[in-house]
């Protein structure tokens, strides 16, 4: 078919059109929603943000609220599998069933706030709270699917910044492998109660403890920590601990020891007899130089670390 001139100027301006979708795409682009972060504790804060906006049954913030919900449910299954597969256990099918009902309930609250209207309550956590909870409970049952994985075990961390936590710490005499022990208040500190954690630790035949990052919410170590006798490391910085207890003197198998960022004025006499130290952490403390040249000489073959 020939397109003569005439034919031609029918036509719409193809330029025209071309130069009309250059100029709305940006505006498309820019309206389309930025990409759903990959850190769960970002997702968890634009979630509460989103709350205050979702009883207004704005299609945009739930709609986004969904994304989110879907993007932490996917994080929440792989790390789940990923500790499954660490465990050495069969993920079962049922599994799917029960992620899959934790979803719908969520979806009830959020549209009950929604029907509530403004200054509705929005507790999506809640079905989460109640699943964790009966899964601790099942793990206190004495049929565990893999009692195994309480022996094979040697690394426990505690984040008192979780609420999961507490639920941790109860089964803790359960692991009987455990050699590191690391206890945390997490990035700005949280209550602890630490001669029970320790209590519960007691059976394990740890050679390294870290205490640290409690901030003012710990301002003493018990003396129930000299019961660790076989520690070879002895790690609590970044809290608010003044002196350290004499029972610490005892772990004669110490060869580290850290106490920076604590307002400790003094280690002596607690430390003189720890001779088998190889290192000693004293950095953003109260203790003099005098008393660090004084420990140099008491410990010659251990390096002070004031940084």
């Amino acid at each position: 078919m020939t397109w003569t001139a005439a034919r031609i100027g029918r036509l719409p301006c193809i330029g025209t059109l071309l130069l009309m979708v250059a100029l709305l795409l940006p505006a498309f682009v820019a309206a389309a929603d930025p990409p759903l972060p990959t850190d769960p504790i970002a997702i968890r804060n634009k979630l509460r943000k989103l709350r205050k906006k979702s009883a207004d049954n704005n299609p945009t913030v739930r709609a986004r609220i969904d994304a989110l919900m879907k993007q932490l449910q996917k994080l929440q299954a792989q790390r789940d599998a990923a500790e499954s597969q660490a465990r050495g256990e069969a993920r079962p099918d049922e599994e799917e069933d029960k992620a899959v009902s934790t979803r719908e309930k969520m979806w009830e609250k959020v549209g009950d706030a929604a029907t509530q209207g403004k200054g509705a309550k929005l507790d999506l956590a809640e079905p989460v709270r109640k699943k964790v909870a009966q899964e601790y409970e099942e793990d206190r049952d004495k049929s565990i699917k893999n009692p195994a994985f309480y022996r094979e075990v040697t690394v426990l961390v505690i984040d008192l910044s979780r609420k999961e936590s507490q639920a941790l710490i109860e089964v803790m005499d359960k692991f009987t492998g455990i050699k590191t022990l690391i206890i945390t208040g997490g990035m700005y500190g949280a209550p602890v109660n630490l001669p029970h954690i320790l209590d519960k630790a007691k059976k394990m035949p740890l050679t390294e403890l870290c205490i640290f990052n409690f901030r003012g919410f710990l301002t003493a170590l018990p003396e129930s920590i000299g019961t660790f006798s076989g520690l070879t490391r002895l790690s609590v910085f970044n809290n608010n601990i003044k002196k350290l207890p004499s029972s610490v003197g005892k772990m004669r198998q110490l060869k580290i020891l850290h106490i920076d960022m604590n307002p400790i004025a003094s280690l002596l006499p607690t430390v003189e007899g720890l001779v088998l130290l190889e290192e000693l952490g004293v950095g953003k403390t109260d203790i003099s130089a005098g008393e660090q040249q004084q420990l140099a000489r008491l410990l010659p073959n251990c390096r002070i670390v004031t940084q």
